[in-house]
């Protein structure tokens, strides 16, 4: 007898209740299994409409395990790509508020702006005509999920790669082939609280560029005039429930941002 022929996972539920829990501070425990995403595939689908029902399209992208061991495929995780939302792209100096009895993770990185509109799958990427500036950047990942990592990477990309914000700080220089490998960290009130990552665990932003570059032109997707794309961690990431003035530095370039309670 034949077989009733399976129906097409839909990533519209899951997107949308990933948006919903955006746009409410609601946190969830994982996704009912009927909406849950099987494959990375079906992951960025949903973020997709995640992205889409918030309502103010994207202005950029972050990566996440973009490391050279990552991009080996040496790690449990394979590296992910999510979208930046306009009003989470912020000045050095913001504030954000600390919800109650949750953590959040900040990450020390390098984000650059592209001067103008480019397809990557119609032109190889050159730094020196494409980039119109480069900032020490912080990023900061809160889940709609309660734990991101018990729900499995399909689910955490659904979760635009639990993006909340990016704080753009000092300007930095830019030019092909640099590895920002100078000291980086976080402090919190002046306090060190996260050291420097070293070796292939420590993103170099602009091979981590290079794979966004890959994975946009597979997507024909285009990348607009002054997008911005954060690159991945230089420091060991910090979660934090605790309010304060956090810090991220490389080298002598910063940037603050306040967690208020």
């Amino acid at each position: 007898m034949q077989q009733p022929i399976a129906p097409s996972w839909n990533p519209t539920p899951a997107g949308e209740r990933l948006a919903t829990a955006w746009n409410t501070g609601e946190r969830l425990t994982a996704l009912p299994e009927q909406e849950r995403p099987a494959s990375l595939e079906q992951g960025y689908a949903a973020q997709a409409v995640m992205v889409e029902r918030i309502g103010e399209g994207h202005c950029g992208w972050k990566i996440a395990g973009a490391s050279p061991r990552g991009l080996r495929g040496e790690l449990p995780a394979a590296p992910v790509t999510g979208c930046l939302i306009p009003s989470r792209v912020i000045p050095s100096g913001s504030s954000l508020q600390l919800p109650v009895g949750t953590a959040m993770t900040l990450e020390a990185e390098i984000a650059f702006r592209f001067v103008r509109e480019i397809s990557p799958a119609d032109e190889a990427l050159d730094i020196g005509t494409m980039i119109a500036g480069a900032h020490v950047a912080m990023e900061v990942v809160y889940s709609r999920f309660h734990d991101r990592k018990a729900v499995g990477q399909a689910s955490f990309v659904a979760d635009n790669v639990g993006f909340h914000a990016l704080v753009l700080g000092d300007i930095v220089p830019f030019a092909q082939g640099m590895l920002y490998d100078e000291d980086a960290g976080i402090w919190r009130d002046g306090e060190r609280v996260a050291q420097s990552l070293s070796g292939d665990d420590r993103t170099q932003p602009f091979l981590s560029l290079s794979f966004l570059w890959k994975q946009l032109a597979l997507q024909r997707q285009t990348i607009p005039e002054g997008a911005v794309v954060t690159t991945g961690t230089l420091c060991v990431p910090v979660d934090t429930a605790r309010t304060g003035v956090y810090e991220a530095r490389v080298g002598t370039a910063a940037v603050s941002l306040t967690l208020a309670g």
